[in-house]
């Protein structure tokens, strides 16, 4: 009984340890981080409880923010552990039950989901006793844990009838998260737990079909026309045929726009919104230079190190072919690289929807600077994800990199507002770090080719 679930969630652990084997200096840094951010939370919610502000954060926000967290997360383990999972061919085309493999595979998605949520809440809550918070609400933690059950539940559904050729199924799902936006009460989300099992239920009773349809389209992908090009060309024609069959083009414009508009948003008027009158005298000037900071930051790491790190990771399976054809190392690295020029041309918008806000005397520093941290996240993102490619998950090497990256431009925005107020010709300096950037990039990817030769050899 429950075979399916129990190779799922032992075959995870056993990748788990093998990837802390492999790496475990990565994993370790990446544990310190996670602890020091649940720690930093914890601060964050002493101070929002003790300080009075404009900026109140209620327990509704926080119930939300965590349900739309896993219903995410769902989605996505939904859609790797079934629809796009390649062993899940064979099981189907067992005389085992189909359904009840389904299950078992919705079952362990739903173990790994709580495993998590305890763990990451009891963290949370051993870190605000330190600050003397109380923490006894068990009725509270009882509806949170039930709203993580009910995302469970919704995402997966979500991800099964999101691939099936029957997408209007997705209408009980969207009707219910159209429900809880207007009312927003956690009551309401518990409530309807029992409307999102039956769903879910009745989703795997049909799931069989969304497994089969997104087969058909990937091989439908595969018959493309094969044309002669040259080694770079061929390489970065795939990869930039890769973003545009995943439709990430399009999802990284959105957020060039969206997060140029926000952080000029949040320029003009975020002292307003978030510091006290008592506050504005002492953190008034440098709260809009962080907004413009964190823009930028989080543009590049959807822009830049997202696709950097995956040009390595979504090769896990295939490297080794690769490595068995007469193709050098530095062209396999240069030809990957070379795709990210059309990603950086998609972050190009949040300059323009920044300036509507910020005007244009800023125009050219913050264009600079975009091209600087896109330069910096591949000197940073391409020999790791050369380095560790197939031994990790790239959420856990996103964050990583995310970290160093973080300390990297900050200590280029403080070097470059001391540029600016101090030294009068400071564009032909920013000029002049440029192109020192780009020789570290060259070298970078000379590093990055040598690490791969190690690697395969």
């Amino acid at each position: 009984m429950l075979e399916t679930t129990k190779i799922i969630l032992t075959e995870n652990t056993r990748s788990l340890i093998k990837k802390m084997k492999d790496a475990p200096i990565l994993y370790i840094l990446f544990t310190g981080m996670m602890f020091f951010s649940i720690y930093i939370f914890a601060f964050a919610t002493f101070f929002l409880l003790r300080t009075e502000t404009e900026f109140n954060i209620t327990l509704e926000d926080t119930f939300f923010t965590i349900f739309f967290m896993f219903l995410l997360k769902s989605v996505a383990d939904f859609y790797n552990n079934y629809v796009k999972s390649t062993q899940l061919s064979y099981a189907l085309s067992t005389q085992t039950n189909q359904k009840k493999t389904i299950f078992e595979i919705f079952l362990s998605i739903l173990l790994t989901q709580l495993i998590i949520w305890f763990s990451f809440s009891l963290f949370f809550l051993l870190a605000l006793l330190t600050f003397r918070v109380d923490i006894g609400y068990p009725i509270e933690y009882m509806i949170f844990t039930l709203g993580v059950i009910t995302a469970v539940c919704l995402g997966s559904s979500i991800s099964i009838n999101f691939f099936s050729p029957k997408r209007y199924r997705l209408l009980p799902n969207l009707i219910l998260i159209g429900f809880y936006l207007q009312f927003r009460h956690p009551l309401y989300v518990v409530f309807t737990l029992p409307l999102a099992i039956i769903h879910v239920f009745w989703s795997i009773k049909n799931s069989k079909e969304s497994h089969l349809f997104s087969k058909r389209k990937e091989r439908l992908k595969e018959r493309t026309q094969v044309k002669m090009r040259s080694l770079i060309k061929a390489i970065f024609y795939k990869e930039t045929t890769v973003l545009w069959r995943d439709k990430l083009l399009f999802s990284f414009i959105f957020t060039s726009v969206t997060t140029g508009f926000f952080t000029g948003y949040f320029y003009l008027y975020g002292n307003d919104l978030l510091l006290p009158e008592s506050l504005t005298e002492y953190l008034g000037d440098f709260l809009p230079s962080m907004f413009l900071f964190l823009g930028v930051f989080v543009v590049i790491l959807y822009t830049a190190v997202f696709p950097a790190l995956n040009l390595f990771l979504n090769e896990e399976k295939t490297m080794w072919i690769i490595r068995h054809l007469p193709v050098k190392n530095d062209t396999i690295i240069y030809g990957k690289t070379s795709a990210l020029a059309l990603c950086f041309l998609t972050s190009i918008p949040f300059v323009p929807y920044l300036s509507i806000f910020v005007g244009l005397e800023q125009f050219f520093y913050l264009f600079w600077f975009l091209i600087f941290s896109f330069i910096a996240s591949i000197i940073i993102s391409i020999p790791l994800g050369v380095k560790y490619v197939g031994k990790k998950s790239d959420i856990m090497l996103l964050y990583s990199v995310s970290m160093i990256l973080l300390i990297v431009l900050g200590s280029m925005a403080i070097f470059a507002t001391f540029i600016i107020e101090y030294i009068e010709y400071s564009y032909a300096i920013f000029i002049l770090i440029l192109l020192l950037e780009l020789l570290i990039l060259y070298i970078s990817l000379k590093i990055s080719s040598q690490i791969l030769a190690l690697k395969y050899n």
